[in-house]
């Protein structure tokens, strides 16, 4: 356990330390979260509320800045890993243990979820506290527990709507492992608690037209097409990244090794059912590699116990710290020549916008309003543009956000950046430009990024055109 917390206590040294002297800003959706925060609501647009909440209790502890943003998947991922210590320990051996609380730090998916305060952070810690105790709750079948489970379930649902793949996941371990307790009424009152931590997420649903729902379908249908192999591969590739190569190469013989033990197989029906359902799906569209990432958690538990009996163990642990140290530096693909252009480097979402947001401070008068007509722009300026404003949205044909939500009020002299000179409604909308900046950014030397900024006089309301969609 010793070297355990040393291991865990260092990767947060290293992750405060990162957070503080590295040159990555807040990314567009972890600034998006934050200005949530200071709009607390039942729900939000495209996600449910965990986020938003956690955002709200740093900043009103330590203040607005990227550090109090982060500290929370920081110190979720440091309790996550001793926690699954202690849970691995009791159900399989002290080795093992060991092993699924360091291996998952240095994997490319848990590791960008330890620093980046996404709605993964809040999902993968709770969507993993509610298997260690439905685990037990099927080894003791105690109402608590039960009970327990569905409180973490409804704090899963809070964070992130793929939570729901934990009642079908439960529901085939328990028909094909423990069949007797689907005849029992204590696993269904787990079900109470799970549900009334919901209802604010339905009621706020309810009361916005089921916008949320909205969206999430049309991410599932979004560009779907006859059977897609590239997209297919493309997802099976980003998996293997994400669990940083050896891990993913032996997901499926430790899954069909798994099934022939029940405490074993409990992992295989909480990682391999989601596993799949986004396999199948990337054969009709794209699927972003994180959405599957939530499921690995009991893949990764029956990963350590069988690499804790493999001679893969060092090789293991070597290529993911080094996938660790390229992920979190890399600028050093340039050192060692491998060709990754600086515009498919995942690093640029995190780069260019406390600059953008000074300049912007510069130019602007403290009445003046500022808008843009993409979210990630609005919600970037609002975190960073000194005294952190009220940003406003236009939305020109684009896919609806949250912004679109709420009340526009950003009549009068206004601070207008985009990707893009300046749209012509925009411009006849308002009594002319006043001033005008250009700022191009650039990453590992070359630009990746353009921001066309404009000081209006007298901007009025736009005719939006909402939504362009879901």
């Amino acid at each position: 356990m010793t070297y355990v917390l040393l291991f865990n206590l260092l990767l947060v040294l290293f992750r405060v330390l990162y957070v503080l002297f590295y040159p990555l800003d807040l990314t567009p959706e972890e600034a998006q979260y934050w200005d949530w925060s200071r709009h607390l609501d039942l729900s939000y647009y495209s996600k449910p509320p965990m986020v938003a909440y956690m955002n709200f209790l740093t900043r009103e502890l330590f203040g607005t800045s990227e550090i109090s943003v982060r500290i929370t998947p920081i110190l979720l991922s440091f309790l996550l890993s001793i926690l699954t210590y202690f849970f691995v320990k009791r159900v399989f051996d002290h080795r093992s243990a060991i092993i699924a609380s360091t291996l998952p730090q240095l994997t490319v998916g848990f590791s960008i979820n330890s620093i980046l305060m996404t709605t993964d952070a809040p999902f993968i810690f709770f969507w993993s506290l509610t298997l260690m105790v439905l685990f037990f709750a099927f080894e003791r079948n105690s109402l608590f527990l039960w009970l327990l489970s569905g409180i973490l379930a409804g704090l899963s649902f809070l964070s992130k709507y793929p939570a729901v793949f934990l009642l079908p996941s439960a529901l085939l371990y328990a028909f094909f492992y423990r069949r007797h307790l689907m005849k029992d009424s204590k696993p269904y009152a787990s079900l109470i608690p799970a549900f009334l931590l919901s209802l604010p997420v339905l009621y706020w649903n309810y009361k916005n037209d089921f916008v949320s729902f909205k969206h999430v379908s049309t991410l599932a249908s979004k560009s779907a097409s006859l059977i897609n192999l590239n997209s297919f591969l493309e997802f099976l590739l980003g998996q293997a990244l994400l669990l940083s190569l050896i891990p993913f190469f032996l997901l499926f013989r430790v899954w069909l090794k798994g099934l022939k033990e029940n405490k074993s197989a409990f992992f295989v029906a909480s990682s391999l059912p989601a596993f799949l359902f986004f396999a199948g799906l990337s054969l009709f569209k794209k699927v972003e590699a994180n959405w599957a990432g939530f499921g690995y958690f009991g893949a990764l538990v029956l990963l350590s116990v069988y690499l804790s009996k493999s001679r893969l163990l060092i090789p293991t642990y070597a290529l993911g710290l080094l996938f660790f140290v390229f992920l979190h530096f890399t600028p050093l693909f340039d050192l060692v020549g491998l060709v990754i252009p600086p515009n498919k480097d995942p690093a640029k979402a995190g780069i260019g916008w406390q600059e953008l947001g000074s300049l912007v401070s510069q130019l602007r008068q403290e009445e003046e309003k500022i808008v843009s007509p993409h979210y990630q722009i609005s919600a970037e300026l609002a975190f960073y543009v000194k005294g952190n404003p009220r940003t406003y949205c236009v939305n020109l044909g684009r896919r609806m956000n949250q912004y679109d939500l709420w009340k526009k009020n950003y009549e009068g002299d206004a601070i207008f950046v985009d990707y893009r000179p300046i749209d012509y409604r925009v411009l006849s909308a308002s009594g002319g430009i006043m001033e005008e900046r250009e700022y191009r950014v650039f990453w590992r030397g070359k630009e990746i990024r353009r921001f066309y900024v404009y000081k209006l006089r007298n901007l009025r309301r736009l005719e939006e055109s909402m939504p362009g969609s879901y």
